[in-house]
């Protein structure tokens, strides 16, 4: 996500790119994982599974949303 916002930053945290919800396969699924900054962990992944998107735009100025109509 940083380097999506054109930001080098180290990612602490191991995020479920899909949630796992409790199923264990996901869980451990190893191509389910990304790595994250805690920010992006804590606060923006959290926003984007709530919303059901992803807000803002790169340093370009395009959105950061694959689905979002401008891209």
């Amino acid at each position: 996500m940083c380097l999506d916002e054109g930001r080098t930053t180290i990612a602490t945290v191991a995020d479920h790119k899909i949630p796992h919800k409790g199923d264990r396969e996901l869980f451990f699924d190893p191509a389910n994982l990304q790595s994250l900054c805690a920010r992006h962990h804590n606060r923006d992944k959290a926003l984007q599974e709530s919303r059901g998107y992803r807000h803002g735009c790169d340093a370009d100025g395009n959105p950061l949303d694959p689905p979002d109509h401008w891209r």
